[in-house]
C-alpha cells in the first residue's frame, strides 16, 4: 500500500517537470510500493514466538475480559453482603465503570502502543489489576468499591487490552483470525 504526499510549494518556485525529473519521481513512487508491500509480507505467520503471543493474549484476556464478564457474580456478592444499604442501580455503576475504561482507554493506549510502550502498558495495567483486587477485598463502603473495582482495575484492563489485540497482527498476516480467535477464547474462561 503505498501513500500519496501532496507538497504545497510557493507560486514563484514551481518549475516546468522534465522528463528526467518525471521518470525519477515515477522510480522512488516504485520503490516505495516495493518496499511497503515487502513489509507486509516480512510477517512471520506463525513459529515458537508468534504463537506464545496468542498463549500471552489468551491470558490477558482471561484477566480482562474474564473480569468484566464476572461482574455479575461481584454485584450479587455486594448486593447481599457487605453493601447491602446500596441499591442495585448504584452497585452496577461499579461494573458499568470497569467495562466502558476497558475501551475508552483505547484511545490512549493504541498511540501509546505505536510508539513502541507495549512493555509499559503490560506492566502498569498488570499492577492496576493486582491493586485494584487486592484493594476491592478490603472495601466496606461503595465509594471504596467504586474506587477499587471500578476505576482501578478499569484503568488495569484499559492498559493492557487494546496493545494485547494490536500485537496479534505484527505476528501474523493469513492466520490472523486463528490467532485472535484463540486469544479471545480466554475471555469466557474467568
Amino acid at each position: 500500500m503505498s501513500e500519496m504526499i501532496e507538497i504545497k510549494t510557493h507560486p514563484s518556485s514551481i518549475q516546468e517537470p522534465s522528463a528526467n525529473s518525471q521518470r525519477n519521481d515515477k522510480q522512488a513512487v516504485e520503490k516505495v510500493s516495493k518496499s511497503s508491500a515487502s513489509e507486509i509480507q516480512d510477517v512471520p505467520n506463525g513459529g515458537l514466538k508468534a504463537w506464545l503471543q496468542v498463549l500471552g493474549t489468551f491470558f490477558i484476556f482471561f484477566n480482562t475480559w474474564g473480569i468484566l464478564n464476572t461482574f455479575g457474580a461481584y454485584q450479587t456478592y455486594y448486593e447481599t453482603g457487605q453493601l447491602y444499604t446500596t441499591s442495585s442501580s448504584n452497585i452496577s455503576w461499579i461494573g458499568s465503570v470497569q467495562s466502558s475504561l476497558l475501551l475508552i482507554l483505547g484511545l490512549v493506549t493504541g498511540p501509546l502502543y505505536d510508539a513502541g510502550y507495549f512493555h509499559a502498558l503490560l506492566y502498569s495495567g498488570s499492577f492496576m489489576i493486582l491493586l485494584g483486587q487486592m484493594m476491592t477485598s478490603l472495601c466496606h463502603e461503595y465509594y471504596q468499591a467504586l474506587l477499587a473495582q471500578g476505576f482501578c482495575i478499569g484503568i488495569g484492563v484499559g492498559l493492557i487490552f487494546i496493545p494485547s489485540v494490536a500485537i496479534l497482527s505484527t505476528y501474523f498476516g493469513s492466520k490472523l483470525a486463528l490467532a485472535n480467535g484463540i486469544a479471545a477464547a480466554g475471555s469466557g474462561l474467568d
